[in-house]
Parts: C-alpha cells; structure tokens; sequence
C-alpha cells in the first residue's frame, strides 16, 4: 500500500479559477471595455480620437493584466487598433480624418526614437560581453585580486557590479554574468547554495547591479528612455558626463550603505572562507588567456566608454551614435566578434 501511494504522481498544482477565467475571456473583457469608451459620447475637452485612444490604453491594460495574449500579440493588436479607430477619427475641429496612413506612423512614432535606438545597441553590445565571456573575466580579476573574507567577498561584488556597470549596459545581462560566479564560488567554500551567506552574496549582485542603474547613464534601458524624454519635453540633452556627475555620488553612498546592510543585518555564521582566493582564481585560470574576441572587445569597449565620458567636452557625437558605431564595428567581418 505505501509503495503503492510513494509510485502515484503528484497531483498537479491546481490553478486559481480566477486567473483561469481572466485568461480565457481577458481579450473579450477587453474588447468590450474598448467598445464601451469608444461608443460613448464624447467627452467635453476631449476629441474623438482622443477618447478612442483612451479606450485602447485600456483594452492594453486588461489585456496584459489577464495575460490573455502574449505581450508580442498583444503589441501588434494594439498597433492595429492604433492604425483603424485613429484613422478613422476626425482631426480635432475638423471634419477631416486622420488616416491610416497617419495613425499607423503615429503608433511606430515612438520606436523611431534615439532612445530606443541606443537600448537596442545596448543590449547587442551586452551580448558581445556574454558571447566571448570578457564580463566574466573582468569579473573574476576583480574578485580574486580583493580577497576571500566574507566582508571582501561581499566588496569584491560591489566593486564588479561598478566596473561592469561601465562596459555592460543591461542590468539582467550583468546579473547574469555575476550569478553563476557567486555559485561557483558558494560552492568551492563548502558551503549550501541555500545557505545564508549564499542568499546574502545573491541579495548584494541584485542590489548593486541596481543601485548602479541610477549611477550611470548607460547602465539601464530606462535611464535612456527618460533621458529621450526629457529632451522632447525641455529640449535639453543630458550628456553621459552630466549625469554621472548627478547620480554616480548618489549610486557610491548607496553602495556604502548596501556593504553595511548586507554585512551587518544578514547573519551568516560565515566568518573564515579557507582556500577562497585559490577557487577564484582556479576558476580564472580555467578561462585560459585572453582570446583575440575578447581582446577586440576590450579595445572596442575603452573606446567606447571614452566617446561616452567626453561627450559634449571633446567631440559633439552623442552616446547613440558612438554606440550604434561601435555595435557595427563589432559585426565586421574580420574585425568584429559576432555576425
């Protein structure tokens, strides 16, 4: 009878009836709201277009709150929507309407812009880090010249979450280059990967990583984004220098306190790691010299980091630009590291 019971499968984990009807009927539940704002009178103060718009804002917010179509679905739904229901709206205060043609270069206006330009080179340059593991060399040199206490461990991935703020522009690229070195190095101490300590180095690489998103402009996705519109809306162009001036002193206070934090609020028990030094360094000698791609990148990427840092001071190309060249010098046949 036990052996019986002990051989059954596991049931299944049941799922909420809640979300089972949301994500069943959330495209419907949205199609109905959208029809619902647009057929309704129209407000005073607000065109027809307008109010159409606000009906697709909320179609959107259904739709992605249910789950009921994949967000890539879900954009291109919205984009359709965007072309027909504005298209087919008078321009406010006249009988004329917008057009599909219109609406539709309406809807694309927004990925048009600089911004996202620079957050897709940003990530094609987080890949090239990950594609010849220069992040992950960067980030074993650091760790192996700090030390092996618990206390240096901790700073050794304080200081590697700055240093591959510089070169790494994606948060989960840099969260990811970090992640398995903590694991590797958790386990090379002997210790349980659900260990305190364990959990205390994972909470310092998520933390860093974003305390250092605001320190640095190239560091993170929206940090590109808000600089776009800031300049749509003042006109004025924040220069990679002008916000690390403004943030990074904010991003090293919070770095100071982050060491304290972690080091004096999580108790770990940990307090000698023998023979730490030598697995972080065995760990690099497994990595072998440094590759002619990784090499290439180096270069590429101090170049980089350069134009960046002297923008507006020595040269007027701005950071999308040097960026978007830098991403087509590394796609060169012969020159770059990946097609």
């Amino acid at each position: 009878m036990a052996d019986a019971v002990l051989a059954a499968p596991a049931a299944a984990p049941s799922t909420p009836v809640g979300s089972c009807f949301f994500k069943h009927f959330g495209l419907i539940i949205g199609l109905a709201a959208l029809a619902l704002v647009c057929f309704a009178p129209v407000q005073p103060g607000l065109s027809e277009a307008g109010q159409r718009m606000i009906g697709i804002m909320l179609f959107a917010v259904i739709v992605w709150a249910s789950n009921a179509v994949s967000y890539p679905v879900s954009a291109g739904v919205i984009m359709a929507l965007m072309a027909v229901l504005i298209g087919f709206a008078p321009k406010p205060g006249t009988e004329t309407l917008f057009g599909t043609s219109a609406a539709l270069k309406m809807a694309l206006a927004g990925f048009s812009s600089p911004a996202f330009c620079l957050v897709g080179a940003a990530l094609f340059l987080s890949a090239a880090m990950t594609k010849t593991g220069l992040d992950k060399r960067i980030a074993l040199v650091i760790l192996s010249r700090i030390g092996a206490t618990p206390g240096r461990v901790v700073l050794g991935i304080i200081f590697c979450g700055f240093i591959l703020s510089f070169f790494v522009p994606s948060t989960t690229a840099r969260v990811a280059c970090l992640v398995p070195i903590v694991i590797g190095m958790v386990r090379a101490f002997g210790l349980s990967v659900t260990s305190p300590f364990a959990g205390l180095l994972m909470i310092t690489v998520a933390q860093i990583d974003s305390v250092w998103n605001v320190g640095i402009k190239t560091a993170a996705a929206q940090n590109m984004v808000a600089v776009n519109f800031i300049r749509d809306i003042t006109g004025t162009d924040i220069s990679w220098m002008e916000w690390f001036t403004a943030a990074a002193p904010f991003a090293a206070l919070m770095s100071v306190a982050l060491f304290f934090v972690v080091t004096q609020m999580v108790k770990t028990g940990v307090t000698e790691i023998p023979g730490g030094r030598d697995a972080v360094r065995r760990s690099l000698s497994e990595l072998g010299r440094l590759s002619a791609d990784e090499l290439k990148l180096l270069v590429v990427s101090c170049v980089l980091l350069f134009l960046w840092i002297t923008e507006k001071k020595l040269h007027p190309i701005d950071t999308t630009t040097s960026t978007v060249c830098a991403i087509a010098l590394l796609m060169l046949p012969g020159i770059g590291v990946m097609d």
